[in-house]
């Protein structure tokens, strides 16, 4: 198959390495193709074998997309509406286009296609957790066993499950709907609970040492993702006429039932060691790094989206609010007003409301085509 990549982050680095290796003619897609090799090595973080991958070619220009059999799309969320924008002229209706992963409100900046038939679909979770080594050259990788899909306007799924299973070498499982995907339990909450953690408490945010995210993990921060997954899942349960019994409570994910469990599982995954908390240093400490993709996609792209479908259907999220709050203070935005949900900054993050779904009538319209 001929593949576009877009995106030449992490994730986008393993991707190419990966399916080229397995026989693909891979594109990539970057702002910089300038530093980039055809060669790509990808190194397994565990077992250390090297995969080596051939890239056909490495381009920046929008219409590489227009000769793919399949587009995928690796950029974080909060550069999804500038690639929908740049691609969408050029795309054949016959391609699909992967979003991976498939949240931060991805399906909006393709609702346009969607409602003329296009086939979009998009990963619950990333294929592997990867760290770039040397940028367009080499990536250090921890591969999944299996992806799931969820999609739009797939007229033969178990065939498009198929081409996912044979160009990344791992299972494939359909989702019922794409809204699957969007409730994700993962970095929305995952990351924002996280940070509210490690940070609330310092009014000065100032350390004199960088601190490793996952492996400092503590039980604070897992009885507050407890928290906010419950209320991801009482959302769940509230919207009757799609089934969203594949949003998988994180309890179930991670296989621990209690904080204390939930902590030790969280900090020592192998594949998280060694990743650093979002902060930089100035002046021989550490201050927040605010433009970290933590900031900039986690909250407008990731848990606005799961309040604001909160809102919709009127499911109380105290913890989601205590998070959003904390960030609207720290980052000068305005997502709360003194009546409710509704700040004017709202209009910068993807929530459904921006893109006329205001009713439970609207969701289940949209998420069943």
């Amino acid at each position: 198959m001929n593949i576009c990549i877009i995106g030449g982050g992490n994730i986008g680095t393993a991707m190419a390495a990966l399916i080229s290796s397995r026989g693909h003619s891979v594109v990539i897609k970057t702002k910089r193709p300038e530093l980039w090799s055809q060669k790509i090595l990808y190194t397994d973080m565990e077992t250390k074998k090297n995969t080596i991958g051939h890239l056909k070619a490495i381009t920046n220009a929008n219409s590489a997309v227009s000769e793919a059999d399949m587009i995928l799309i690796t950029t974080p969320s909060f550069l999804i509406k500038e690639v929908a924008a740049a691609i969408i002229p050029y795309v054949r209706k016959e391609t699909p286009i992967g979003i991976v992963p498939g949240t931060g409100g991805a399906e909006f900046f393709f609702k346009s296609l969607i409602q003329k038939g296009y086939l979009i679909f998009g990963f619950d979770r990333v294929p592997c957790i990867a760290r770039i080594n040397e940028y367009g050259k080499s990536v250090l990788g921890s591969k999944k066993k299996s992806v799931r899909l969820g999609y739009f306007n797939c007229k033969t799924p178990a065939n498009l499950c198929k081409q996912i299973e044979n160009l990344l070498g791992l299972e494939c499982f359909l989702l019922p709907n794409y809204l699957t995907v969007t409730f994700t339990p993962s970095n929305p909450i995952l990351h924002t609970a996280r940070l509210y953690c490690l940070y609330q408490n310092n009014s000065e945010h100032t350390w004199d040492k960088n601190i490793p995210f996952y492996e400092n993990w503590d039980d604070f921060s897992s009885e507050l993702l407890i928290a906010c997954d419950k209320e991801l899942q009482l959302l769940c349960e509230n919207i009757v006429d799609l089934d969203l019994s594949n949003v998988i409570p994180l309890t179930v994910h991670y296989e621990s039932q209690t904080a204390k469990e939930l902590t030790k599982k969280i900090s020592g995954i192998t594949a998280f060691q060694g990743i650093l908390s979002p902060m930089v240093k100035y002046k021989n400490r550490f201050i927040l790094d605010v433009q970290s993709r933590y900031f900039t996609e986690d909250f407008p792209f990731g848990l606005c989206i799961l309040r604001g479908f909160s809102e919709i259907f009127s499911i109380p999220t105290p913890n989601f609010d205590r998070i959003l709050l904390w960030y609207q203070q720290l980052c000068g935005q305005k997502y709360f007003t003194d009546t409710g949900f509704n700040g004017s900054d709202l209009l910068t993050t993807a929530i459904p409301q921006n893109f006329d779904i205001h009713q439970p009538k609207d969701v289940y319209t949209f998420y069943k085509a």
